[in-house]
C-alpha cells in the first residue's frame, strides 16, 4: 500500500470511528457521518415539494384520523427534537413515508388497504421508525464509504476489481443493509404502536395482506426490502414482546375505528 492509499484508509477508518451512533429502541450501533441538522433541512425541503405537488386529501375525516394516530405515536417516540407534521396527500400511489425531522405523509391511495385505525398506526409507526433511526443519514454514510472504496480502485485498481467491488458492495453490503433497515423499522414501529396503545396484532394482519410479492430467496437478494415471509416471521417473533408493551399501556386504543374504503367510520374495530 502506497502513502496515498494509507492516507485514504486512515481517513476512512477515522470517519467510521468518529461517526458511530446508537439507534433508539433497538440500541444498534450504526455508522453516521451526516449531521442531523442537514438531514432535517433536506427532509423539510423535500416535504414542502411533496405538499406543493399533491393536494390535501378531500376527505377531512382521513386527515383527522392521521392526526390522531400521529399524535399518539409521536408521544411515545422519545425526545426526538422533530417538528412533527402529518398530512394525507391526494394520490393513487399506495405508499406512506416519514422524512427526516418528522415529516409524515400518507397517500390516499393506501388508505383503502387499512381495515382499521391500528393498521394505519402500524404503517405510520414503521415510517416514523425510519426517521428516528435516521436511516436516511445512515444510507448517505454508507454511500460515502462506498464512494471512497470506488475512488481508491479507480486510482489504483484494475477495471475487473472495480466491477467486482461494485457488485460486491451493492449485493454484499448496501442491499442487505437496506433490508436490515426495513426490518429494524418494522421492529421499532411494532413497539411504538404498542406503547401508543394500538394492538400490535394489527401489524401482523396488515403485512400479511400487504405483501410486495417478493417471496423467494432470489427476490430478497436483489431487493431493498425483506421478502414477505421474512417480514412476517420477524414480526411474529417480536409480537409477544410488543404485546407486553401493549398490556402495560394505561390508555389502550385497541384496533381503533373501522375503515370502510379508506374512510374512518363510527364503528369500533374488533
Amino acid at each position: 500500500m502506497n502513502a496515498a492509499s494509507r492516507r485514504m484508509a486512515v481517513a476512512a477508518a477515522a470517519a467510521v470511528m468518529a461517526g458511530c451512533r446508537t439507534v433508539p429502541i433497538t440500541e444498534r450501533s450504526q455508522l453516521m457521518l451526516s449531521s442531523e441538522d442537514s438531514e432535517n433541512a433536506a427532509g423539510l425541503a423535500a416535504y414542502n415539494e411533496y405538499k406543493a405537488k399533491y393536494k390535501p386529501a378531500p376527505n377531512a375525516a382521513q386527515q383527522e384520523l392521521l392526526n390522531r394516530v400521529g399524535s399518539a405515536i409521536k408521544a411515545v417516540a422519545g425526545d426526538t427534537g422533530f417538528e412533527w407534521e402529518f398530512n394525507v396527500l391526494q394520490s393513487d400511489t399506495i405508499n406512506a413515508f416519514c422524512l427526516p425531522g418528522g415529516k409524515v405523509a400518507v397517500y390516499t391511495g393506501i388508505m383503502p388497504k387499512f381495515a382499521n385505525e391500528a393498521e394505519l398506526a402500524c404503517v405510520v409507526a414503521h415510517e416514523i421508525g425510519h426517521a428516528i433511526a435516521r436511516h436516511g443519514g445512515e444510507r448517505v454514510s454508507w454511500g460515502y464509504l462506498q464512494s471512497i472504496g470506488s475512488l481508491g480502485l479507480s486510482l489504483w485498481g484494475s477495471s475487473t476489481s472495480q466491477v467486482l467491488y461494485g457488485l460486491g458492495s451493492e449485493y454484499g453490503v448496501i442491499l442487505p443493509w437496506s433490508r436490515s433497515n426495513e426490518s429494524e423499522a418494522d421492529l421499532i414501529g411494532l413497539k411504538l404502536m404498542a406503547k401508543a396503545g394500538y394492538n400490535p396484532n394489527a401489524a401482523l394482519s396488515f403485512w400479511k395482506k400487504f405483501g410486495t410479492g417478493n417471496s423467494s430467496f432470489i427476490d430478497e437478494l436483489t431487493s431493498t426490502h425483506p421478502c414477505d415471509a421474512t417480514r412476517i416471521s420477524d414480526i411474529s417473533e417480536n409480537l409477544a414482546e410488543a404485546m407486553e408493551l401493549y398490556a402495560a399501556c394505561p390508555s389502550k386504543r385497541g384496533f381503533g375505528v373501522r375503515l370502510v374504503n379508506g374512510v374512518p367510520s363510527d364503528e369500533v374495530a374488533e
